[in-house]
């Protein structure tokens, strides 16, 4: 399992670990969230979040500071 923190300022790092998987950031009062697809459909990064690539290649978030894991 590999792991990364979206930030909100390290989309290049998160497009390199995420390939195509990343759609277009947006930007929205003073914050940005991007959108990833994965097997079980699009999930939102908020920033602060941490994508989780699994040892079979799926992909998961797990929401900033919350502890439990979605997607």
């Amino acid at each position: 399992m590999e792991r990364i923190q979206y930030t909100g300022t390290n989309e290049d790092a998160v497009r390199r670990f995420c390939g195509d998987r990343i759609l277009a950031p947006y930007f929205c009062m003073g914050f940005t969230m991007l959108t990833l697809v994965t097997d079980d459909g699009f999930v939102y990064v908020n920033e602060g979040d941490v994508i989780v690539r699994e040892a079979d290649g799926r992909f998961r978030v797990e929401p900033a500071g919350s502890g439990r894991k979605k997607g």
